[in-house]
């Protein structure tokens, strides 16, 4: 059966089934779908999902230009009403607003948020922040005049909300909301969520980029919580009994973990805004006994376990420069994730956590990008031709792993170098190597990491490499 026969057999079905098809679509794509046919023109408009993302509408080459940028958030606003305009009875599901400098256009927010609470969406997005602060974490307050309406927290169907870049917004007011099971905050002063997240049935929080928060606890009975990049008084202590995602990223506190999940499916640490590429500072032994204090504390203390843990490579780096070091304790991970440069500096603290892993079935090396400030390619005598050359092996290595998985490779000599010490060092148990090669890296240097992969697959003997071209 060729293409067009298929999409005949789509075209044939009954509306009905037509929507509920262009509502598991992004609204992005699901508007694409008007151009098939005159048909596809109204059927697009029933989605029960819709989102207004000026991102999605203005390329970047119109953001770079003040006066194009203008005109386009003009035409965006102004489809944006034409859209709403055609809607009369049929449900909405979800619904999304996200645009920057909101001043200009207060009243279409304000009536765009009335147009949510009247088709009682179960989902709703309210993000009026800038993406630059996304890289550069500096918000303009000036541009936080966004008041979230009384009509939002009384909003009974919300299972979902999304707040960003709002003004005087009082996470209290939702308590009384009881479906709301997922909330995210970001880029506004969030003072004291703790009233709110300890009366309400809430299962998923989000926290990014706040600040002014003048406590010290976060409380609740969250199964999954990501902080990121808040700022906080002195300390932060954790009291989550059913949490089972933990993931923070941003400065270092001191932490401490109160009632806990006694096995935590997944924690991820992510302290590289601390990252200045300079582990000679004196705070340094001091940042490196934080973190593995921190990794006892939350991962040991209680007898408490992450099935999945992800580090950074600041992490990697600092651990090893704690005054005691080998006060680190053996934790219950199966699966390790090293995000990582590969550079000498994160080669003690890699195999400190190697030694510290015993039971670690799965290794997951997630290479990112090389630091834009030039390094010296040796650290402290550590010469990364030959430091994964040396006879040395782990009881997690001999015991129990399983798999090695390359995330971005290229078939460098870094990655290189440390996959021949897995497939030398004796994992009993090793059964494959999975290299996955960056989606953008074009012919020639895939042809290159191929090569590098047969290599390695005629040096391995019962272990299968795959390679998988993502």
């Amino acid at each position: 059966m060729d293409s067009s026969d298929q999409a005949d057999r789509i075209s044939n079905l009954p509306d009905v089934l037509l929507v509920l098809i262009v509502s598991c679509l992004s609204f992005k794509e699901c508007v694409q779908t008007c151009v098939l046919s005159k048909r596809w023109r109204s059927v697009y408009l029933e989605t029960r999902n819709v989102s207004f993302k000026e991102t999605d509408f203005l390329s970047p080459s119109v953001n770079a230009n003040p006066i194009r940028n203008a005109l386009g958030r003009i035409v965006f606003v102004d489809y944006v009403r034409r859209w709403v305009a055609r809607i009369h009875d049929q449900p909405i599901d979800t619904f999304e607003i996200s645009i920057s400098y909101p001043k200009t256009y207060l009243d279409v927010i304000e009536s765009l948020i009335a147009f949510a609470v009247r088709k009682r969406v179960k989902n709703l997005v309210l993000d009026f922040s800038n993406p630059a602060w996304r890289t550069f974490h500096d918000v303009n307050l000036d541009e936080l005049v966004v008041e979230i309406p009384e009509s939002v927290y009384d909003l009974a169907t919300l299972e979902s909300l999304k707040v960003c870049a709002c003004n005087k917004f009082d996470p209290a007011n939702l308590s009384n909301l009881g479906k709301l099971k997922t909330v995210s905050f970001g880029w506004m002063e969030l003072t004291d969520p703790e009233p709110f997240l300890t009366t309400s049935r809430v299962e998923s929080l989000t926290i990014n980029d706040c600040w002014g928060l003048e406590f010290n606890m976060i409380k609740g009975n969250m199964r999954e919580v990501a902080i990121i990049n808040c700022e906080f008084l002195l300390n932060c202590i954790f009291d989550l009994p059913r949490v089972d995602i933990l993931k923070y990223s941003g400065d270092l506190f001191p932490f401490e973990f109160d009632k806990m999940n006694a096995i935590i499916s997944e924690v991820d640490l992510d302290f590289r805004v601390l990252d200045n590429n300079n582990d000679e500072s004196d705070d340094s032994n001091a940042e490196g006994g934080m973190l593995c204090h921190l990794l006892n504390n939350l991962l040991d203390d209680g007898g408490r376990s992450a099935t999945t843990l992800t580090v950074c490579p600041f992490l990697l780096k600092m651990i090893p420069r704690s005054e005691h070091p080998h006060f680190l304790r053996p934790m219950e991970t199966k699966h390790l994730v090293l995000k990582t440069e590969l550079h000498p500096r994160e080669f003690n603290g890699i195999r400190l956590l190697l030694m510290n892993c015993p039971k670690l079935e799965t290794l997951t090396i997630d290479l990112l990008p090389p630091s834009p400030i030039a390094m010296a390619s040796s650290y402290a005598g550590i010469d990364p031709q030959t430091y994964w050359m040396q006879n040395i092996s782990y009881e997690c290595q001999r015991e129990t792993l399983k798999a090695v998985i390359v995330k971005n490779f290229i078939g460098g000599a870094k990655e290189l170098h440390i996959v021949k010490f897995f497939i030398r060092s004796g994992c009993k148990r090793l059964e494959r190597v999975e290299l996955y090669m960056p989606f953008d890296l074009d012919n020639g240097r895939k042809v290159f990491a191929y090569a590098k992969s047969e290599m390695l697959q005629k040096i391995s003997k019962h272990l299968q490499v795959v390679v998988h071209n993502s």
